[in-house]
């Protein structure tokens, strides 16, 4: 007896202890998969000339493919973002869930100088797809992109 009113009054205390010291709970959100494109240069100056392009035959992990093609001229850069993928009949897959995609650019000093989120996009489950986006409003200057796209296969 003694040792289950022992017991009521601990668990009594950590719950009491719960409620008057609450914790947030943060989620994180699912990264499908995270692309990164750096550069070299000096600082000073604006890099023209690079191209870079990367293509991915296992996009997330799954059965989707994806290509990320980035460019820098004298007064722009540019990316170009292709997911897709080509179920074959009777072939079973999940849906690829991609809930957004976030694009960020960075300078020589690792400075944020470019930020935006792209809406996301779906293939049903068992189903072909082809999703692509085309970015030219990047500064010249980026010396690094992050390209992450959020989201899961369900």
């Amino acid at each position: 007896m003694k040792r289950i009113t022992s017991l009521r009054f601990t668990f009594m205390l950590i719950f009491g202890f719960g409620f008057l010291n609450p914790q947030p709970l943060f989620a994180q959100e699912p990264v499908l998969e995270s692309y990164s494109i750096t550069h070299g240069g000096d600082p000073e100056t604006t890099p023209s000339g690079v191209k870079a392009a990367l293509f991915d035959k296992l996009f997330g992990g799954g059965t989707a493919k994806a290509r990320v093609v980035f460019n820098t001229r004298d007064d722009s850069s540019h990316l170009s973002l292709k997911v897709w993928r080509k179920v074959r009949s009777g072939e079973i897959t999940f849906a690829l869930l991609v809930f957004r995609i976030e694009v960020r650019g960075y300078d020589a000093l690792d400075g944020l100088i470019y930020s935006r989120d792209l809406d996301g996009f779906t293939f049903g489950d068992s189903s072909s797809g082809q999703w692509s986006q085309k970015l030219h409003d990047l500064p010249a200057n980026i010396q690094q992109i992050r390209i992450t796209f959020i989201g899961n296969y369900e």
